[in-house]
């Protein structure tokens, strides 16, 4: 088993960590289901084990996961239908079926055996109908934060869109990262965001993603689950933290090469909820279970927005 390196992953924001991680999903799902994955404590960049000996390697089973995706696909093994789209301007997402309507949502879409198991899969990580909304909508995943006429189907297409535009941006997701004008970065990268006060001329900008890192990241998201406690919804990773309690994501990096359930295992670990009032992490208690590092990070609003967005993913220390 050769070991590839991603040195552009480097774990120190959630959208490279979510990106590493979507990466393996895929080799793991579509390549080599013998795959791994670890992280190197050193520089603390990302490791694939698996029967691909080079990143050129990875980016060209990765190129041909989306070039063998049909041309109405959104989600790799997903039928066309999935996730329903928005017709016209108005109304909330499709997606967001009532409370209690949830369960049999997945079969409506195929009656292909393997394509129900993977639309399946996407529905528990962005939905839960055990808590809902004013409007009696199921919730949504912590890892989206929608925003105007967003949809399910908008996010997961418009950076496809990009990547089959460039297969390039693959690559350049786990080598060197090149930001992109109009890539928003679906909210789990906070530099994406060009304010007036990053613009030389004080004006400000379009967003600027990195359009592989950003398909990546999502293609992470079946790897998780989302439920609820109490009234809210909790997907895997968040942790309610402080007084009053503010959501808190924590994705660990680990040095054993991990199998997909153990990485779930892991991220869903009691031990990342922590200690006390403040939540504090147990330092011992980590680096037993073989994390040698935590990336936290929190929802931030843009200042003076009227958005009903969470805001963007932010790294804390």
């Amino acid at each position: 088993m050769s070991q590839v390196k991603f040195p552009a992953l480097i774990g120190e924001s959630p959208l490279a960590i979510l990106a590493a991680i979507g990466t393996f999903r895929l080799i793991h799902d579509f390549v080599d289901d013998d795959a791994r994955l670890s992280w190197d404590p050193n520089d603390r960049a990302p490791v694939l084990h698996s029967r691909l000996a080079t990143v050129d390697a990875v980016v060209e089973e990765l190129s041909e996961i989306v070039a063998e995706m049909p041309e109405d696909v959104v989600v790799p093994g997903a039928p066309p239908s999935f996730p329903r789209q928005k017709v016209g301007t108005k109304g909330s997402d499709p997606m967001r079926a009532e409370q209690g309507r949830l369960n049999g949502l997945a079969g409506s879409f195929s009656e292909d055996a393997a394509q129900i198991s993977t639309v399946r899969d996407w529905i528990a990580s962005l939905l839960t109908d055990l808590v809902h909304d004013d409007e009696g909508k199921c919730a949504i995943s912590q890892f989206m934060a929608p925003s105007g006429q967003q949809t399910m189907f908008s996010m997961l297409r418009k950076p496809l869109c990009v990547v089959q535009t460039d297969p390039e941006h693959l690559y350049r997701a786990l080598v060197g990262w090149r930001r992109v004008e109009g890539v928003t970065g679906e909210f789990l990268d906070h530099r994406a965001v060009w304010s007036a006060a990053e613009d030389p001329n004080g004006e400000a900008q379009k967003m600027r993603g990195v359009p592989g890192a950003t398909w990546l990241a999502l293609m992470s998201y079946p790897a998780w689950t989302t439920t609820a406690t109490g009234s809210h919804p909790r997907t895997s990773g968040w942790h309610a933290v402080g007084r009053p309690p503010v959501q808190e994501l924590r994705l660990p990096l680990w040095w054993e090469p991990l199998g997909p359930r153990a990485v779930k295992a892991l991220v869903e670990h009691p031990v990342l909820e922590g200690k006390g009032e403040e939540k504090r992490l147990d330092a011992d208690a980590l680096r037993l279970l073989g994390i040698f590092h935590v990336c936290r990070a929190r929802r931030r609003k843009a200042e003076r927005s009227k958005s009903k967005s969470a805001g963007v993913l932010v790294p804390v220390s």
